[in-house]
């Protein structure tokens, strides 16, 4: 990749931050929540790494949200994620023997999600939007603990994911109590390597409080 390149993927990605502080910062937001709970992440290799055999792994997710009043039940939602994820993986390396492991990573996300209340007091919710996630770290360990491969070198530090969700608030007073199911898909390839391709999809499971302004 040349220089010009890099420096239009940089400005991507800045341009996107921006847009988001600036967004936030402009337009009042009408409830501010925090979030916590567990991701379940799995990779989906292509037939060119057919060797591998990916399966869930579990991993921690937390952050904040913010949402802006739209029209009545319609809002829209940011939030600001850690997360852990990856897949647990056994490579086949000669007929009836392979090598288990696990890959893991950390990113932070920030998914952006149009969100339809099916009442204004108690109820459930559905949300569809979005996802931009920065990945900060990525490795393959082996169960021994002592083998530990950084594959950041070898990943993408940015990729475009879409997330849908379905919800349940439960308020009192000026607070709620939030219970969401979220399913994310990673769309494009998050390695560098042509020659292979993976993508990721997760299952997290969120309890949050949210405060009403």
């Amino acid at each position: 990749m040349d220089h010009y390149a890099i420096l239009r993927n940089m400005y991507r990605k800045l341009s996107v931050v921006l847009f988001l502080f600036i967004f936030a910062r402009t337009i009042q937001a009408g409830e501010v929540k925090a979030l916590v709970g567990m991701n379940s992440s799995k990779y989906l290799f292509t037939a060119a790494a057919s060797s591998l055999n990916s399966q869930q792994k579990t991993g921690v997710r937390f952050g904040l949200g913010w949402a802006f009043n739209l029209v009545p039940k319609i809002k829209l939602e940011l939030n600001a994620l850690y997360s852990q994820g990856g897949a647990k993986a056994s490579i086949a390396f000669a007929p009836n023997q392979s090598l288990s492991g696990f890959y893991r990573n950390t990113s932070l996300a920030l998914p952006i999600f149009l969100k339809y209340q099916f009442k204004t007091k108690a109820t459930p919710y559905i949300a569809l939007g979005p996802e931009f996630v920065f990945l900060l770290s990525h490795h393959f360990l082996l169960p021994d603990g002592e083998n530990d491969y950084n594959l950041s070198d070898s990943t993408k530090k940015f990729i475009l994911a879409v997330t849908a969700m379905l919800g349940y608030e439960l308020p009192f007073g000026e607070w709620s109590l939030t219970v969401e199911i979220r399913y994310s898909r990673w769309l494009n390839n998050f390695l560098i390597d042509p020659e292979t391709e993976a993508r990721s999809e997760s299952f997290a499971l969120l309890l949050g409080g949210a405060y009403h302004l």
